[in-house]
């Protein structure tokens, strides 16, 4: 760990080192907050505690707009929760997600790519206050940031005041950035020359005015850990048929030894991917990605295996983030870390003809795709940046077990005739992968073709039959659905029994 005084060589800002308690005053009701984090990396973990018993202790009738990068961890949102009037573009806060259901909290789900260039368009309004966590302070003010990037960048340069978190318990990740701000309207943004995943097109800190500095704070608490389950036998079989497929490709594009690039979504079954691609015979794979995550680490010891990566932030569970730090200096020279406007860039993402890979809640017949809402109503997380990456994608693969197991004992299926809430439409996939098997969408074909495909290959066979009827009830058209309500009412009433009836050690376990 460092000291303070280490990590500030600007003497000016060093004079502004205050404590938590004071600086969490710059922030009153009615305020729009911009933050850093991503994926409950680089969060500021000492300020928004301390902003939250402020709150409670002086004015517990403030609320304020908190503008993130992506999700906090709850040690950060679940006190501040409560305080939140507005919150975008995403979150995974179980208070902050009461708080929306209930009409207490309003929440905008926004594309990542899109949000960071709207914050910097002033579509938000104005940013009252920047909360930055930042690693280092370089002699000229400007700041090396610590393990996420997100939006960090664009809060310094459009806040009227800045509070800098120091955080002397993450190392120095002085090298790892690369920063560029988007171009404002009436400017005209510069194609980005960027054409591989190693390029660098800016600057590894973050320069702004430093007279906007009212306060530092020191943080002595590292990134919290993102817990992960081991690979259950349904991720593996998910992976392997994922695997199937790009081999399958590899074969009918002649891609070799060398994948295009990967784009992997966060969770088990994505890590569970990524292992099964390290056993895969591609080599020098790289990966342009938002999240660098516990499944890639192996990659960085293997030069056979592994070429580089580009994200928006590292997140770990505990026992990898202790294997990242054995290979900090490594991952330095590997790894380049980018605003999530440049991680999520739709130019970009076609252009390097990115392979992307997410899970969803759930996927229907003709290949529509609901990652947000249970029941088409109630909000999960968010959409992310997995609608960057879809719909600009050289191939887009969503991955879901094939079933989901809830509290209430029923089992659903993740194959559905329609999903009550559409992120991504059938335009956007072309494949749909659960672990019976594999469906595309690649050729031309009819939507009816296609479902047939997709129940067959992708539904659990307990299912099957009730997807089938469905199909043939829906009758003629291009991409039919049933008319005749009292015969969908009664489809619906076969589906919950055939949940109800599902034989349990066959599901997939999910709380709902």
């Amino acid at each position: 760990m460092s000291t303070l005084q280490e990590r500030i060589e600007n003497s000016e800002l060093l004079a502004k080192v205050v404590p938590v308690e004071e600086a969490v005053k710059h922030v009153t009701d009615g305020c729009t907050v911009a933050i850093s984090g991503f994926t409950k990396s680089g969060e500021p973990k000492a300020f928004f505690p301390a902003l939250a018993r402020h709150f409670a202790a002086t004015a517990p009738q403030s609320r304020i707009t908190l503008l993130s990068g992506a999700s906090l961890s709850d040690d950060v949102e679940g006190p501040m929760a409560p305080f939140i009037r507005k919150r975008g573009p995403y979150m995974s806060s179980a208070i902050s997600r009461k708080l929306i259901h209930s009409g207490e909290m309003d929440f905008t789900d926004v594309h990542l790519s899109a949000f960071a260039r709207n914050l910097m368009y002033g579509f938000y309004g104005d940013i009252d206050v920047a909360v930055v966590e930042v690693s280092r302070i370089r002699q000229d003010g400007s700041v090396v940031l610590s393990s996420s990037v997100g939006v960090s960048a664009e809060a310094l340069a459009r806040a009227r005041k800045v509070i800098l978190e120091v955080n002397t318990a993450t190392p120095d990740y002085t090298g790892f950035h690369d920063i560029v701000l988007p171009a404002v309207h009436p400017k005209v943004g510069w194609p980005l020359p960027l054409v591989n995943v190693r390029d660098r097109i800016g600057t590894p800190y973050v320069e702004f005015d430093r007279s906007k500095v009212v306060a530092v704070v020191e943080s002595r608490t590292p990134d919290h850990p993102v817990p992960f389950k081991a690979a259950s036998e349904t991720d593996r079989r998910i992976a392997q048929n994922v695997v199937d497929f790009l081999m399958q490709c590899r074969a009918q594009f002649d891609w070799g030894k060398r994948l295009p690039p990967i784009q992997s979504g966060v969770g088990n079954v994505a890590n569970a991917i990524i292992g099964e691609l390290y056993a895969s015979p591609f080599q020098k794979i790289r990966f342009w990605t938002e999240v660098f995550q516990d499944g890639m680490l192996r990659y960085v010891e293997d030069d056979a295996k592994f070429e580089n990566a580009s994200a928006t932030a590292v997140s770990f569970s505990a026992e990898g983030r202790k294997r990242f730090m054995e290979l900090f200096e490594r991952c330095r020279d590997k790894l380049v870390l980018r605003p999530m406007w440049l991680s999520n860039s739709p130019e970009i993402i076609s252009r390097l003809f990115v392979i992307a890979m997410n899970t969803p809640i759930e996927v229907d017949i003709y290949g529509h795709v609901n990652s947000t809402h249970i029941d088409g109503s109630r909000i999960v997380n968010g959409l992310g940046g997995s609608g960057d990456f879809f719909r600009n994608a050289y191939l887009s693969i969503v991955h879901t077990p094939s079933t989901r197991r809830l509290k209430d004992g029923r089992t659903v299926s993740c194959v559905m005739p329609y999903v009550r809430h559409i992120d991504h439409t059938e335009h956007d996939i072309k494949c749909v992968v659960t672990e019976h098997g594999y469906a595309l969408n690649m050729d031309i074909r009819s939507p009816k073709r296609r479902a047939v495909d997709i129940i067959e290959k992708c539904a659990h066979p307990h299912f099957r039959p009730l997807l089938h009827a469905y199909l043939d009830m829906a009758g003629a058209g291009d991409e039919p659905r049933p008319t005749d309500m009292k015969a969908l009412e009664g489809w619906w009433k076969d589906y919950d029994a055939a949940c109800r009836a599902f034989p349990q050690s066959g599901s997939t376990p999910a709380a709902e």
